[in-house]
């Protein structure tokens, strides 16, 4: 049996929300992976933030294999679900980052990477799968924010 247009496109929007996921929670263990090694190498208490170091170290390592994944010759399909975990590790650590701030201001800081990777994508002709993966991570985002989910 072969699929419509319609099941194949929400098969593959099924598999980005999915594999997402996935990526989300996999991305914050190796951020306890990364920045607790890096607390108990610098012989920093468990009880204080993360050094520095340990968080840049964390986002060079995203960035690294997020430049190794999007170099690939891997199905946009692919790329698409893997696009979730960067932006949201981004977001994330924005908003960490802007914890102290108003709420507006931590949503006005997203939209503008939000804002970004969609100019982004338009100016390469990606795929929908990009826009739609841009999107879902953009509405967990916010939904986190808005319930206050603890991550």
């Amino acid at each position: 049996m072969k699929l419509k247009i319609w099941q194949k496109n929400l098969l593959s929007a099924i598999v980005i929300m999915a594999v997402g996921f996935i990526l989300f929670n996999a991305a914050f263990l190796l951020a306890a992976l990364v920045l607790n090694g890096f607390m108990i190498l610098l012989g920093s208490n468990q009880n204080t933030a993360p050094p520095f170091v340990g968080r840049a170290a964390y986002f060079i390592l995203i960035l690294l294999i997020s430049w190794l994944v999007f170099r690939s010759k891997l199905n946009d399909l692919i790329k698409a679900s893997f696009l979730t975990m960067p932006l949201m590790v981004v977001l994330v650590m924005g908003g960490i980052g802007l914890y102290t701030q108003p709420k507006w201001i931590v949503a006005g800081a997203g939209a503008l990477v939000i804002g970004a990777v969609i100019l982004y994508l338009y100016k390469k002709r990606l795929p929908w799968l990009y826009y739609f993966a841009t999107i879902f991570v953009a509405a967990t985002a916010l939904c986190v924010m808005l319930f206050n989910v603890e991550i």
